[in-house]
């Protein structure tokens, strides 16, 4: 699913992406709080008829205060499905800072148009996009912008769904959102942060408002920004003619669940795919893994088709699809082999909840659920185990699809997760001779659901790249040095397996630089810093809001022979540090020839989201094991 092209704003990207601009801005511009663009004027006109249509006229003025804006301002786009939609522009301007009006001239018009070969229907997306250049744009000017977008075809038959809103981190001086509709068209309405004007009510027709205005956006504040946020927290905009999220379900289902009805073909397929397996669970896991590896990704922006998944013979015969496509063929497959499942609806995006009013672009991706097991199955991600989901989804809620289910069991939450989903062993063996150079192996076995994906690094590899990526990894360490890497079974058999083991057998010329000195203890080689990640933990900040957060259990251990002329003068005193958060063990034993030294992390983060609560005490627990990290090994050498 894809949210329609009928929502205008660049204001209306994630909140997040606003929230790292300004915080770049407020970076780099910390004491003037300057901002690149001004929102001189933001008008946006909805219109909904009885049938569901849609019609949007927007207008947008923005003034470039910034050279670093300029090239960003010279061009928009409106982009629209012209299979189900119809748009123009009807006006476009360059108004000087002097007060001069330069219209755009028409040659500075383009339409680009998606289409198939030699007058074909296209397969991906019949979006057409007419980019707007105005002229002579220069710092000062305001750049103003005024279209019509019109829906020929409701997105959903008799219903209407719109999302709007602002940045409260975008400088807006005057916006304006109004909506007309039947008087006896049954809308719910939900504002947040917007002034609401009286309605009206001409001819039928009844006329809402709401207007907002920032001229003084809000600094990104790390602390109390980052993190998830609520709904009703931005002002922001909700519209539907959906009475309950049940009926989301229904209107989804009613044209997508007949297409996931097994064939004949796909009744064969499934059979060939369990082959001798019995184990219902089993044959689920080969049919997901078909989908999921078998299938490539392809959009599917073809009027309806944003909400309406192919015909099983179509996304058969091309061997890809879109979210809607592979969570069809994976159900008609499940259906094929007597297992019951479920579609279901989810934000991928930071968003943890729904609003209260009923809004279909409250999720834009599908997956599917088998009840038989209590298991959500993401048949679009090609690197994710069966019985797993991407990282982000832990805690968030869902839409199911079913179309018998009781009006209160369509919403659920996907539980968070009980298990880490970081399994890390690391074995670093290191041999250091008096000249400063070391030779050793360093192994990194890895389970969960990060080994897939550091397969598919690896997997993704070429061999030219190989040397590059081990001299790569020492040089951001300081160290010159060369490697050969090693790496278990990536066959595409082995895609989605759960575990994998790589090493790198090296040859250092310059580990131990000084003739006396200090170094840390760290892994050469380990999945996103390993334990050694914790000693750059900052815990002088007080987040105020709920993290997403993510469990791990690590175990690294460093054996290490000293040859004649090298030794270890002081090392780090072994450490065992339990807390609700963290726990942590770091044993050191000297031997006749060098030194062992293990530690082991456990993080016991659910997997989804954290409190408010949990995260400031689990970084005041890794800040306590970060400062033993910091702890370094002192030495001192006398090559001959």
């Amino acid at each position: 699913m894809k949210r329609p092209a009928f929502f205008p704003r660049l204001l209306l990207l994630s909140l997040v992406l606003f929230a790292g601009l300004a915080q770049a801005q407020s970076e780099e511009d910390a004491d003037t709080a300057q901002i690149d663009v001004l929102t001189r004027n933001s008008s946006t006109e909805y219109a909904i008829d009885a049938e569901g249509r849609v019609t949007m006229v927007y207008g947008y003025g923005a003034q470039i205060l910034f050279e670093r804006a300029l090239e960003g301002a010279k061009t928009r786009h409106v982009t629209y499905s012209r299979g189900i939609q119809e748009a123009e522009i009807l006006e476009a301007y360059t108004l000087k800072a002097d007060g001069r009006r330069i219209d755009v001239p028409k040659d500075n018009y383009q339409t680009h148009t998606r289409g198939g070969m030699s007058g074909g229907n296209p397969f991906f997306s019949d979006n057409e996009r007419i980019t707007v250049v105005f002229p002579d744009v220069a710092v000062g000017d305001t750049t103003y912008m005024r279209y019509r977008q019109r829906d020929t075809v409701p997105i959903f038959p008799g219903h209407a769904s719109i999302m709007d809103g602002f940045s409260s981190f975008a400088a807006i001086e005057e916006g304006v959102i109004t909506l007309s509709a039947p008087k006896n068209l049954k809308l719910t309405l939900e504002a947040h942060h917007l002034e609401t004007l009286p309605a009206s009510v001409s001819n039928g027709i009844v006329t809402y408002q709401w207007r907002y205005r920032n001229p003084q956006p809000r600094a990104w504040d790390d602390e109390k920004d980052s993190g998830v946020w609520h709904i009703g927290e931005s002002p922001e905009l909700y519209i539907s003619t959906f009475k309950s999220y049940a009926d989301i379900a229904r209107a989804y289902g009613e044209r997508a669940l007949p297409k996931a009805e097994p064939t004949g073909r796909v009744r064969a397929l499934a059979a060939e795919i369990v082959g001798a397996a019995q184990d219902p669970r089993e044959q689920a896991r080969l049919l997901y893994e078909w989908v999921s590896t078998q299938l490539s990704y392809a959009g599917n922006d073809i009027g309806v088709g944003t909400v309406v998944p192919r015909d099983l013979d179509v996304t058969l015969d091309n061997r890809m699809g879109d979210c809607k496509d592979h969570a069809t063929l994976l159900q008609a497959l499940l259906t094929a082999r007597g297992i019951a499942s479920e579609q279901v609806l989810i934000d991928t995006g930071r968003a943890y909840e729904l609003p209260e009013t009923p809004t279909v672009w409250s999720v834009n991706h599908v997956i599917n659920y088998l009840p038989q097991w209590g298991i959500y199955a993401d048949a679009t991600a090609d690197n994710v185990p069966f019985g797993d989901l991407p990282k982000n989804f832990h805690g968030k809620p869902v839409i199911h699809i079913n179309t018998d289910a009781g009006a209160d069991n369509h919403v659920r939450a996907i539980p968070l997760s009980d298990k880490p989903f970081l399994y890390q062993d690391v074995y670093n063996t290191l041999k250091i001779a008096a000249d400063g150079s070391a030779s050793g192996n360093a192994r990194v076995r890895i389970a969960g659901l990060y080994a897939t994906q550091w397969r598919e690094f690896f997997m993704n590899l070429k061999t030219e790249q190989r040397a590059k990526f081990v001299n790569d990894l020492f040089a951001r360490q300081g160290i010159r040095g060369k490697g050969t890497l090693h790496t278990g079974d990536l066959s595409p058999e082995q895609r989605l397996s759960d575990e994998l083991e790589v090493s790198i057998d090296f040859q250092l010329d310059n580990f131990l630089k000084p003739r006396t000195g200090a170094f840390l203890l760290g892994a050469l080689f380990s999945y996103d810093g390993g334990i050694t990640r914790l000693a750059n933990v900052d815990d002088n900040k007080t987040y105020q809001r709920d993290h997403p957060c993510w469990g791990g259990a690590l175990r690294e251990v460093y054996d290490i022979t000293l040859e004649p002329g090298v030794q270890f003068t002081r090392l780090p005193e072994a450490m065992n540090y339990k807390s609700p958060y963290l726990d942590y063990t770091s044993a050191v034993q000297r031997h006749k020839n060098g030194v062992r030294v293990e530690r082991t992390l456990l993080d016991k983060s659910s997997g989804g989201v954290c409190s408010v609560a949990t995260i400031n005490a689990w970084f005041k627990a890794a800040a306590t094991v970060g400062e033993h990290l910091q702890e370094q090994v002192f030495f001192k050498r006398t090559p001959k």
